[in-house]
């Protein structure tokens, strides 16, 4: 028998729930991390290095710092330290320009390239993490019974979080099993969303809805995952 991932039992426990199963479990674990920041870890010299080369957190993630209102003081040091740095930045001379450059409007682009952020969001990498370990646990081992079970009986997995469970299947055989599993959960929810549409047909506005009436939302979630985890993702 192969040796199981720290974290199988994690996704055993979490398959019940509503939703995707590694959507909810990366939301988690990204909140955990921003937790452990804000506490355990804003003083530590590789913290304020990564929120300095990163110029803070993405949009999405520094959001979800107001909902650790306790950690006011975590948020107020990070953001001392990358308006430190910022300040620091723009104070540097533009050697590389000349007095040409300058006299033309060069040294706004100059000073714009020396704000761009030399590394990433720490809690986005966090995010990337936690994504790889859960969908690769469950493409690894998806043929252990008590894995596939779970699989089974859930709401299976969001379509980006099933592409990458595909992606990471050791097999085609495993690939294989995987649609298995997700195809009855499509054709589960496709049948609800019918019957709703159903029910908003005036031929038909007199019958009760009943566990289908949430099917839109459900599907929203497994189309396109949670948006705390897949966001805008932007590139400027």
């Amino acid at each position: 028998m192969p040796e199981l991932p720290m974290n199988f039992h994690r996704l055993i426990e979490a398959f019940p729930e509503p939703g995707c199963v590694v959507c909810n479990l990366t939301e988690r674990d990204v909140n955990r991390f921003l937790d452990s920041h804000l506490y355990e870890y804003v003083n530590t010299p590789e913290t304020h290095a990564n929120i300095r080369a990163s110029r803070g957190l993405c949009a999405t993630h520094s959001g979800h710092l107001v909902e650790f209102g306790a950690s006011v003081l975590g948020i107020t040091i990070l953001h001392a330290v990358i308006m430190d740095e910022l300040l620091k930045t723009a104070a540097e001379p533009n050697r590389a320009t000349s007095t040409f450059g300058r006299l033309i409007g060069s040294n706004g682009n100059s000073l714009a390239n020396r704000l761009e952020p030399t590394g990433e969001c720490m809690a986005c990498q966090a995010l990337e993490r936690a994504e790889s370990q859960h969908v690769n646990s469950i493409a690894e081992h998806i043929n252990e019974q008590e894995m596939y079970d779970a699989y089974a009986a859930s709401n299976g997995l969001c379509l980006p979080h099933f592409r990458r469970a595909l992606r990471a299947a050791p097999n085609g055989k495993t690939a294989d099993v995987l649609t298995k599993l997700q195809l009855p959960k499509w054709r589960a929810l496709k049948a609800e969303l019918d019957m709703l549409a159903d029910k908003y047909d005036v031929n038909h506005n007199d019958e009760a809805v009943g566990a289908e009436a949430d099917s839109w939302r459900r599907a929203l979630i497994m189309v396109s995952g949670n948006r705390d985890v897949f966001g805008v993702r932007r590139k400027h």
